[in-house]
């Protein structure tokens, strides 16, 4: 069926093929249907596989673009595989476990390529290089919900809740019974309760059973809203304190330095793969000055240290600032300045020009620091991102500003889920 010549309908049944995945975590199709791609108007639906034949039903329908389920698998892609997870489809926390492992990584790689050429408007011929680990048991950090703390809407429409479409949060009902544990369900604001989760490392999956029976000793009304889980060499430690089981500081190694966090710090989660990313954004820099922006506990402060005369820390949050002053003494880099403010509260006061800055902002990018960093106009800059989009579009503006990009490559932190890690390193032009 032609999208252009007989208008769709929610409801209505269509057989499609898979063309590609979208960052999202969506497979992408097109109302045209052919085995050759023939136009239409693009349908987006959960969990197929590139090259699945799809019977699927409209279920939302925007201006440019539909949303469908699946109804029936007609031929499934030589690339689908078995989800490992007996929760997968239910739970939201994974989107492509039904995705052969090397095919997600070579659409991962072209997540991070489409951003930069339709976001950044860059001409990018070539593939992105991913690097990978083990793709299982690799989670060192988890929040596991009693209730839904998302925007999620529950009316089976997508998108968030508006502000004042939202009501007070009631505290988790157990009925009588052990309250729910685990995580948000895919697409819907609400809480599946998990037995098991194979991403996460064994320490955290084998410690929801302690969790479990410390939440059945507390009150109903004493039940936090999540548990958040961190483990490292010396096993697993939640927060906040449950009966029977007081937060205590998890100890990492990456490298030859030893990171102490809270179970709810910021932290690379995936342990397996977080040392080849350090070493990928550190590279063979070095210099007298480098700035670490939005530096957490300090994952890129220490191994910079080696490498330059002095480092200037930066971050706002009150506990990671704290531990990036710890784990930099514990680790006697002494040459490490830790400072507590926002990035572009420091660059509005800093009078010093660096040899080369980092910067690892959170999903929405950078984009209030880069005038300031833009007139700071530092020899060279590593840009760590866990969203394409907004990298793209902050490498654009720096670009127009006066840098060049010279490499981009991307790090499967999150195997089985839409999620990717970029590094892109910059230099100014002459």
């Amino acid at each position: 069926m032609n999208a252009d010549m007989t208008p769709l309908s929610v409801g209505q049944l269509l057989e499609v093929t898979v063309e590609r995945l979208a960052f999202g975590g969506e497979a992408v199709t097109r109302t045209g249907g052919g085995e050759d791609g023939d136009g239409g108007l693009v349908v987006f639906v959960p969990f197929g596989v590139p090259g699945d034949r799809l019977q699927v039903e409209i279920t939302e329908i925007e201006k440019k673009f539909a949303r469908g389920k699946i109804v029936e698998i007609l031929t499934p892609s030589p690339d689908r595989v078995a989800p490992r997870c007996r929760h997968f489809g239910d739970c939201g926390g994974c989107q492509f476990q039904q995705v052969d492992y090397a095919v997600q990584l070579q659409q991962k790689g072209e997540f991070v390529r489409d951003a930069l050429v339709r976001n950044g408007g860059f001409e990018w011929p070539e593939p992105i290089v991913v690097h990978r680990a083990e793709p299982w048991g690799y989670r060192s950090r988890t929040q596991l919900k009693l209730h839904a703390t998302s925007g999620l809407r529950g009316d089976g429409r997508r998108g968030r809740l508006r502000r004042k479409e939202r009501q007070p949060r009631p505290r988790p009902a157990t009925a009588g019974g052990p309250p729910t544990l685990g995580f948000h369900r895919a697409f819907r604001h609400s809480v599946v309760d998990i037995q098991e989760c194979p991403v996460l490392a064994p320490a955290l999956e084998q410690g929801m059973s302690d969790v479990r029976t410390a939440l059945a000793a507390m009150d109903a009304e004493d039940l936090p809203y999540q548990i958040e889980g961190a483990c490292g060499v010396d096993g697993a430690s939640w927060a906040p304190d449950l009966p029977g089981m007081k937060k205590d500081l998890v100890e990492h190694h990456v490298g030859r330095f030893r990171y102490l966090i809270e179970p709810e710090s910021f932290f690379q989660a995936n342990h397996r793969l977080v040392g080849e990313l350090v070493a990928g954004a550190i590279g063979e820099e070095q210099g007298e000055l480098a700035f670490d922006l939005y530096a957490g506990v300090g994952l890129l402060s220490l191994p910079l240290a080696d490498r330059f005369a002095r480092v200037v820390a930066v971050e706002d949050e009150r506990r990671a600032a704290t531990l990036g002053r710890v784990n930099a003494k514990v680790n006697e880099q002494n040459n490490v300045t830790y400072l507590r403010a926002t990035t572009e509260q420091f660059l509005s006061k800093n009078k010093e020009r660096p040899d080369l800055v980092v910067l690892d902002p959170p999903r929405v990018g950078a984009k209030p620091a880069i005038p300031a960093l833009l007139k700071l106009a530092a020899p060279r800059m590593v840009y760590v991102s866990c969203d394409p989009q907004t990298l793209a579009r902050d490498l654009r503006t720096l670009c127009d500003g006066g840098y060049q990009v010279e490499r981009v490559e991307a790090y499967d932190m999150f195997p089985q889920t839409y999620h990717v890690e970029s590094v892109a390193t910059l230099r100014r032009s002459s």
